[in-house]
C-alpha cells in the first residue's frame, strides 16, 4: 500500500489544542483521571488539557511563566497567587472530581506510581531533553514536585509545542542560567531545570490519535501566525484522512477562545530580582506595562 502524505500548518494556539487532545487520550492519563489522581499544572497548555478532560473551561488563573512582548514574565492573574503560596495554581483531580485544594505537599503526598503529573514544557532540544523555566526562587511547582515524581515513579508528562524547540543542549544551557546568575534581562530573570519525563509535542499527539508518522518540516510565521510549525504527516490513507479530520475539527473548536492571558504590570508586582536585572524595568514602570 502506498504512503499518503499531508502537510499541515499549526499556529501555537492550534498546537495546544492538538497536544491537549493527545494528552487526554493517553491510556495512563485516562486511567489516572478515572480511577486515580491527576495533578495538572496551570498554564496555557494546562488550561487546554483541562478543557479536554472536563469538556469546558471554568475560568481561573492561566499562565505562571510566559514570554510576552516585554520578555519573560509572570501572568497577571498568577502574580498574587505566587506571592501567597510560593508556587503557581494547579488543578487536582481525584477519580475525575476536581478537588479544591491549594497545599502542594498535601496533594503530592497522596500520589503514587499510577498517578499522573502534567507540567507544561518551556524548551525541547534535539537530544530529547525537556526544560522548565524557574522564576520562583524556591523552585515553584516543579521544584516541589520533582522529588516526589522521581522517588515514587509518578508518571510525569511534559507537553510542549515544537515552537519551543531550542538549539544546543538544555543540560548545558541550564548550568549557565539562574535568577542570581544572569546580569541583564528583558523581563524577569529565570533559571532552567532539565526534567526527566515524557515529552509530548504535536508529533506524539498525532501518533497517539491517528498513528501517523510526523516530520517537523519548518517553523516561523507572520500575519498572526508567528511561532507556527509546518508538519508533514505520513501513513496509510485512512490514518492521514483521520488526521485531516482532526485538524479541521481543532480549527473549528470554539471552547478555547477564552483561554487568554496577559503579563503582570511591573509597577504592581515589584519583584526584586526583576527590578535588579531587567534593564527595561524602569521604562516599564513609567509606562505602566
Amino acid at each position: 500500500m502506498s504512503t499518503t502524505r499531508a502537510m499541515l500548518c499549526f499556529t501555537p494556539s492550534l498546537s495546544r489544542r492538538l497536544i491537549a487532545k493527545g494528552v487526554a487520550a493517553l491510556p495512563q492519563v485516562q486511567r489516572a483521571f478515572e480511577k486515580g489522581r491527576v495533578l495538572l499544572s496551570s498554564g496555557t497548555t494546562g488550561a487546554h488539557i483541562f478543557v479536554e478532560l472536563t469538556g469546558a473551561w471554568t475560568g481561573g488563573a492561566l499562565a505562571c511563566g510566559m514570554i510576552s512582548l516585554k520578555g519573560t514574565c509572570v501572568g497577571k492573574a498568577m502574580s498574587q497567587i505566587l506571592a501567597k503560596q510560593g508556587h503557581a495554581a494547579f488543578w487536582f483531580f481525584e477519580k475525575g472530581e476536581l478537588k479544591p485544594v491549594n497545599d502542594m505537599d498535601e496533594v503530592l503526598g497522596t500520589m503514587g506510581a499510577e498517578d499522573v503529573l502534567i507540567k507544561g514544557a518551556n524548551a525541547l532540544d534535539n537530544h530529547g531533553n525537556v526544560g522548565v523555566l524557574l522564576g520562583v526562587e524556591t523552585g515553584g511547582l516543579m521544584g516541589k514536585a520533582l522529588g516526589y515524581v522521581m522517588a515514587r515513579g509518578i508518571h510525569c508528562i511534559l507537553p510542549g509545542g515544537l515552537e519551543k524547540t531550542v538549539m544546543g543542549s538544555i543540560m548545558d544551557t541550564a548550568r549557565e542560567m539562574g535568577t542570581r546568575r544572569v546580569d541583564f534581562t528583558t523581563g524577569m530573570p529565570v533559571g532552567l531545570v532539565p526534567v526527566a519525563g515524557a515529552r509530548f509535542s504535536e508529533i506524539e499527539a498525532l501518533k497517539q490519535l491517528t498513528g501517523v508518522e510526523v516530520l517537523h518540516a519548518a517553523s516561523g510565521g507572520s500575519a498572526g501566525a508567528e511561532g507556527s510549525v509546518v508538519l508533514l504527516a505520513k501513513g496509510e490513507r485512512d490514518q492521514v484522512e483521520r488526521t485531516m479530520e482532526i485538524y479541521k475539527a481543532l480549527r473549528a473548536d470554539a471552547r478555547f477562545e477564552g483561554l487568554t492571558t496577559e503579563p503582570s504590570i511591573c509597577a504592581e508586582h515589584k519583584w526584586a530580582p526583576c527590578a535588579m536585572h531587567n534593564f527595561l524595568y524602569p521604562d516599564n514602570v513609567k509606562k505602566g506595562v
